[in-house]
């Protein structure tokens, strides 16, 4: 492809017109006249404007950078030859956007174009991409003024990948700080993090499981504790009655015992909640009970169902397995050799006896005239067919019975499974909303309760407290009863003192240790409550597990390409460098006057050259004007090499802005040079430039 002319609405193009000629073409334009327009103009021409990209802090997108200063809509076109014959590129701004309106036709008839659309245009003609574009057809002169370290890293992006904004280095760095970011080797990153949690979570799950047993068993003691404490309760409220009792002499005492029936009675109603709310509360921890009951048998089967549901799989499998093992032995054909083997002697003595008319038992010449010669190879014949029908003769058996149908069991047995653990989340669910309407009532009846095990408990001691009130109520009765009926002696009020003594003071023993196991019990539950509970650390040990997996298979699949980066790029290096090193060679020279003939390229394509000493130098040891013929020969030297057997223009935007007037020339002498075999543009804005 050749240039022949351009022109358009393009940032301060202002709708010039600019043609080019074969071979080398040197434009001088002013400083601000818009070179770099130009070649940003020739890109989008070739390639399209890309209307999704947005401004930034840092650049601004095209679609704003080339606003038509001269107020005109954004517009173009671009006269090439391209395979013999004069095309003409139109792109304008429509209903997509600027620039989104494209035509190609030939320039001699109008005839359209029809290869050409505004997605394939630049790679229909040039056989590449924008980026191998950018590499292999311009080169900026902006590059000359970068430092060192930059131009090397932008020459090994370009010589590495074919465009100037990435290269392996970059990308092997980049893979090193993924696999560091997950397993830095010294117990950091995101892998060692997960692996220790992973560990903390195991630690928790395993100290949760033996708070879970140590609760039960202190639930257990609780409840043992407790059934004394009423004991010795009871025991005591026996004992003090037949103290009181016996202490009613005459009528006085009965009446003592009435006023102090009556003030207990009294006492007890005063600290006890409304009735109602008792008996409501005693109904939903009646509730509870049988739930927790219900939903630990259902949790305590499930082992069981699970071990039936595995052994009924196992046995449908292997009745399966041995039916079909059956069906195999009784379906395989059963041939009889031997008859075979004859029918095979007789077929070959048929078939001799009718070829080559063989006597085979001359001695029978008797009966052999009894029977036609002729007739021989057909009896021989029949008897062979004969024996072949017996070989295959039921051979094939029967087909067996199908075989029974184990999926509809199979479904079955899983819908059964399934009811059965629906059960079972069903009996945990009504626990967790007994459990809370318990708590509920508890709070009714006090407004401390926080958990079920202190609601339970205030529960309990409301409903004791009102069957106390009965049996005071009672008890009372009885007073009044004996007080009607009239005093009697007691004779044993000593002993029944000293009685009641020491069953106050066991009842308080008892209380005192069912509190201490009680306080034991809520420090057991608080730590429990701390750590969470069994269904948490579950899910979050399996989420841990998976992410592991995740990170394990990442850190894999970074390891793997960074290999394959490594392979491809050592490949890259021992195709392209000889090549480019071969060309860099003899442009530097061409520019140097012969003063440096050798350059040397490393696995980095970092470059350094020689003089007629032979001393190698790097780019930090040349001078800045021969540094800059070293970055000229070897980006030409990069861009003939992309470019390869592609006839593609060579655009050059001020290569020589930092190279005096020998330097210049001898550059635009090479320049020259190549535009023997390529149409070449230099951009400049000075004439000795």
């Amino acid at each position: 492809m050749k240039l022949r002319s351009l022109q358009g609405h393009f940032g301060n193009m202002n709708g010039r017109k600019i043609e080019f000629a074969d071979g080398f073409s040197h434009l001088v334009l002013p400083n601000g006249w818009g070179k770099s327009t130009l070649c940003a103009f020739l890109r989008v021409m070739l390639y399209g404007l890309n209307t999704a990209r947005r401004d930034t802090q840092q650049a601004l997108s095209d679609k704003t950078r080339y606003v038509p200063q001269d107020g005109h809509a954004m517009s173009g076109r671009l006269e090439i030859e391209w395979n013999g014959r004069a095309v003409t590129i139109v792109r304008q701004t429509g209903k997509g956007g600027p620039m989104q309106d494209f035509d190609a036709f030939y320039t001699d008839t109008g005839e359209k174009c029809r290869l050409l659309t505004a997605k394939n245009c630049g790679q229909v003609l040039l056989g590449m991409g924008e980026d191998a574009f950018l590499s292999s057809m311009m080169v900026d002169g902006e590059d000359m003024n970068r430092p060192s370290e930059e131009l090397q890293e932008l020459l090994s992006s370009m010589a590495q990948t074919g465009d100037a904004t990435g290269s392996a280095a970059k990308a092997l760095a980049r893979l090193d700080r993924w696999r560091l970011d997950i397993r830095s080797g010294r117990g950091h990153g995101e892998l060692p993090e997960a692996q220790s949690e992973q560990t903390k979570l195991e630690e928790q799950l395993e100290q949760l499981e033996s708070l879970s047993h140590d609760i039960a068993k202190q639930k257990e003691k609780c409840r043992s504790l407790e059934r004394e404490a009423q004991k010795a309760q009871d025991a005591y409220e026996r004992s003090y009655q037949a103290f009181t009792e016996q202490q009613a002499d005459q009528e006085s005492r009965r009446r003592v015992l009435r006023e102090e029936r009556e003030q207990r009675i009294r006492e007890i109603k005063n600290r006890v909640p409304d009735e109602a709310l008792v008996r409501e509360a005693a109904e939903v921890l009646y509730g509870y009970e049988g739930a927790v009951r219900l939903e630990r048998e259902k949790r305590e089967n499930m082992p069981a169902v699970e071990t039936r549901r595995r052994e009924a799989i196992e046995r449908m499998e292997k009745a399966q397995h041995d039916r079909e093992i059956e069906v195999d032995r009784t379906t395989r054909p059963k041939i009889r050799w031997v008859a075979g083997v004859f029918a095979f002697i007789f077929g070959v003595l048929a078939a001799a006896t009718g070829i080559m008319q063989v006597e085979w038992f001359p001695e029978m010449e008797n009966v052999a005239g009894m029977l036609n010669t002729s007739a021989l190879p057909m009896v021989l014949s029949a008897l062979a067919i004969v024996c072949l029908l017996l070989t295959f003769l039921g051979s094939v058996q029967k087909p067996p019975a199908p075989l029974p149908d184990m999926d509809e069991e199979k479904k079955q047995l899983e819908i059964e499974y399934q009811r059965i653990l629906d059960e079972q989340r069903m009996a945990a669910s009504v626990l967790l909303e007994e459990r809370d309407r318990v708590i509920d009532a508890g709070k009714k009846l006090s407004s401390r309760v926080t958990n079920v095990e202190e609601a339970a408990e205030v529960i309990r001691s409301a409903m004791a407290d009102l069957q106390l009130i009965r049996r005071e109520q009672s008890a009372l009765g009885d007073v009044i009863l004996e007080i009607q009926r009239g005093p009697e002696d007691d004779e044993e009020a000593d002993a029944v003192r000293q009685q009641l003594d020491a069953l106050g003071a066991r009842q308080s023993e008892a209380r005192r240790v069912l509190d201490a196991a009680r306080e034991q019990l809520s420090r057991l539950q608080g730590q429990a409550d701390m750590i969470g509970t069994m269904e948490e650390i579950r899910a979050k040990l399996s989420a841990c597990k998976e992410r592991i997996v995740q990170l394990q298979k990442q850190y894999q699949a970074v390891e793997h390409a960074r290999q394959i980066v490594s392979s491809e790029n050592a490949a890259l290096q021992a195709r392209v460098s000889p090549q480019i090193t071969s060309l860099a060679q003899s442009y530097l020279a061409y520019l140097t006057a012969d003063n440096y003939q050798e350059i040397r390229l490393d696995d980095q394509f970092r470059a350094r050259t020689a003089g007629a000493d032979g001393q190698l130098l790097n780019e930090r040891q040349l001078s800045s004007g021969a540094r800059d013929q070293l970055y000229l020969a070897l980006r030409l030297a990069v861009c003939e090499t992309l470019a390869g057997a592609k006839e593609a223009p060579l655009i050059l935007d001020d290569p020589f802005l930092t190279s005096d007037d020998a330097r210049t020339e001898r550059g635009i002498a090479l320049l020259k040079e190549l535009g023997r075999k390529r149409q070449v543009i230099l951009l400049s804005c000075r004439k000795s430039a």
